[in-house]
C-alpha cells in the first residue's frame, strides 16, 4: 500500500509554504516602505501632522465660539493645548498666536459684544486656515515625487499578487485533487449506503485521514450488507438474502446447465407452542432448529430463515434422491432433538422441489415446495414430500 499523506501534514506544509512565502513579500515591500516613510516623513509627515492639528483647532475654535461666555477664559484651555502641540513647533505660528492672544482679550473685556467676539474668533480661524492652504501647497510641491514612489511599491504590490494567485490557484487544484473530490466522493457513496444501496463503495484515495474515512465507511457497508441478510434471531441467511441467491443459482443452473433443489420447513404446531409455553420458548426452539439445519444440511448448501417458523434451503447440484434423502436427514435430526427446560420436543415438516422440473423460475420452485409441504401438514405433519402428493418418509 502506497503510504498517503496525512491531511493535517498537508495542511501543515500548505500554511508553511505561505507563511514563508508571505513573510518575504512582506518583509521585502516593508523594508522599501520604511525607506519610502524614512525619506519622505520629514518632507510630507511632518506638514501632514501640522494640518491635522490645525484643523482641530479650527473645529475647537469654532466649537468654543458656539459656547463662548464673557469674561470666562477658563474653557478655552483646550485650543491653547492645540497650539502649544509638538506638531505646530517646525512652522511659523507668531501670527495665529496674536490673533489667539487678541480673542482672549476680548474675551476677557466685559464690555465686549458678542459680534465683537465673533469677529475675532473668525480671525484666529482665517489665519489658521491660511497656515493650513500654505501647508497643502507644500505638499502639493512634493505630491510628485511621492506619487512615483507609490508607483512603484503599486507595481511591486501588483507583482506579489500575481505570484499569490498563482501560487493559491496550485494549492486549490491540489486541495480538490486530494481533499474536496475525494471527501465528495465519499459522501456520495455514503448517500447511497444510506439509501440502501449496500452494494455502493467509497472510492479509497486521498490524504491518510480521508483514505482511512472511506476505508471505514466500506467497512461499514460490508456490516451493514451482512446485517441486512441475516436474521438477528438464527444467524441464518434471511428472507432477502435467499431471494439473491436463488436468482444468482437459477443463472448459474441455467448457464451450464445443472440440477438444484430447494426445500421449504415449516415447525409443526408452531403456534400452539408459542402459546402453551411463551415466545421466548418459541424463539429458543427455532434456534435450536437454525443449528441442526446449518449442521445437517452440505457446506455447499444455503440455509436461511424464510420467515416466521418458515426455513429454506437451496441445495445445488444435486438429484431429487438425493435432495430427499438430505431432506430426511433434517427431519430426523430435528425430531431428536431433546426437549430443553419449560419446553417441549419440535418436529417440522419439508416440502422439496427441483430445478427445472419443477419450475424454471424462483416462484415457480417456491410454489412447488410450498404444495408438498402443504401435504406434509395434510399427510400428518413430521415428515418429508419431495415429489407431488407423495410421502417419501413419515413418522
Amino acid at each position: 500500500m502506497a503510504r498517503r499523506t496525512r491531511l493535517r501534514s498537508r495542511v501543515l506544509l500548505l500554511t508553511a509554504a505561505f507563511a514563508i512565502a508571505l513573510f518575504a513579500i512582506t518583509f521585502g515591500l516593508s523594508w522599501r516602505a520604511q525607506v519610502a516613510q524614512e525619506r519622505w516623513s520629514r518632507l510630507v509627515g511632518v506638514e501632514t501632522r501640522a494640518i491635522a492639528t490645525l484643523e482641530e483647532l479650527i473645529r475647537a475654535q469654532n466649537a468654543y465660539r458656539a459656547h463662548a461666555v464673557a469674561g470666562s477664559t477658563a474653557n478655552y484651555r483646550i485650543v491653547s493645548q492645540l497650539l502649544e502641540s509638538d506638531s505646530l513647533t517646525t512652522i511659523d505660528t507668531a501670527a495665529l498666536r496674536r490673533r489667539m492672544a487678541t480673542f482672549r482679550s476680548v474675551l476677557g473685556d466685559g464690555t465686549s459684544t458678542p459680534r465683537e467676539i465673533d469677529i475675532e474668533s473668525v480671525r484666529v480661524v482665517a489665519e489658521a486656515q491660511r497656515i493650513i492652504d500654505e501647508r497643502k501647497r507644500e505638499i502639493a510641491r512634493q505630491l510628485p515625487m511621492l506619487e512615483r514612489e507609490s508607483h512603484d511599491l503599486m507595481t511591486a504590490g501588483l507583482a506579489v499578487a500575481w505570484i499569490l494567485i498563482i501560487c493559491s490557484f496550485a494549492a486549490v487544484q491540489v486541495t480538490l485533487r486530494k481533499v474536496v473530490r475525494p471527501i465528495e466522493e465519499l459522501s456520495q457513496a455514503a448517500d447511497r449506503i444510506a439509501a440502501g444501496d449496500l452494494g455502493a463503495r467509497a472510492p479509497v484515495g486521498g490524504d491518510f485521514e480521508v483514505f482511512s474515512l472511506a476505508a471505514a465507511v466500506n467497512h461499514m457497508a460490508d456490516e451493514l450488507k451482512a446485517h441486512a441478510r441475516t436474521d438477528e434471531l438464527t444467524n441464518l441467511p434471511n428472507f432477502r438474502a435467499f431471494r439473491e441467491r436463488i436468482d444468482l443459482e437459477i443463472e448459474r443452473a441455467s448457464r451450464y446447465p445443472e440440477q438444484f433443489g430447494v426445500l421449504i420447513l415449516d415447525l409443526d404446531r408452531f403456534k400452539k407452542y408459542n402459546d402453551t409455553y411463551g415466545h421466548l420458548a418459541g424463539n429458543e426452539a427455532l434456534q435450536r432448529v437454525a443449528r441442526v439445519i446449518r449442521e445437517a444440511v452440505r457446506t455447499v448448501d444455503f440455509p436461511a430463515r424464510y420467515g416466521g417458523e418458515e426455513f429454506a434451503v437451496i441445495v445445488p447440484q444435486i438429484d431429487v434422491t438425493a435432495l430427499s434423502a438430505i431432506a430426511e436427514r433434517v427431519r430426523e435430526n430435528v425430531e431428536a432433538m431433546p426437549a430443553p427446560a419449560g419446553g417441549a420436543p419440535v418436529t417440522v415438516s419439508i416440502g422439496a422441489a427441483m430445478y427445472p422440473d419443477d419450475g424454471a423460475a424462483a416462484d415457480a420452485l417456491f410454489h412447488a415446495a410450498d404444495e408438498r409441504l402443504y401435504a406434509a401438514k395434510a399427510a400428518g405433519r413430521n415428515r418429508v414430500v419431495a415429489a407431488a402428493l407423495r410421502a417419501l418418509s413419515a413418522r
